[in-house]
């Protein structure tokens, strides 16, 4: 199975950034979201999603501590709209 996802638009108020530059938290997006995609489970909760033209709206968990990066928060939000539970949950085992 081949998973391409586009996000053509992700708004950030520029107080969430909390000094982080819009290019790192771009690429650390990337990066999580692609390591979260390869995970157990996530293939097979993307085989009946098909094509969509967007994903509702999602709170970004909260960080657990301050200077958190906010990149991570931003896939597991995206993680959350397209359905995938988190592989330590898949794996029987919570956070």
């Amino acid at each position: 199975m081949s998973i391409a996802l586009h996000i053509e638009r992700l708004v950030i108020d520029a107080a969430a950034l909390g000094g982080e530059r819009a290019a790192d938290v771009r690429l650390a997006v990337e990066r999580e979201l692609a390591r979260r995609l390869a995970q157990p489970g996530a293939v097979e909760a993307l085989r009946g999603l098909g094509a969509l033209p967007a994903l509702p709206p999602q709170l970004l968990p909260v960080a657990a501590h301050r200077h958190e990066p906010l990149g991570p928060r931003i896939a597991t939000a995206v993680q959350h709209g397209l359905g995938i539970t988190p592989a330590s949950r898949v794996a029987g085992k919570e956070h």
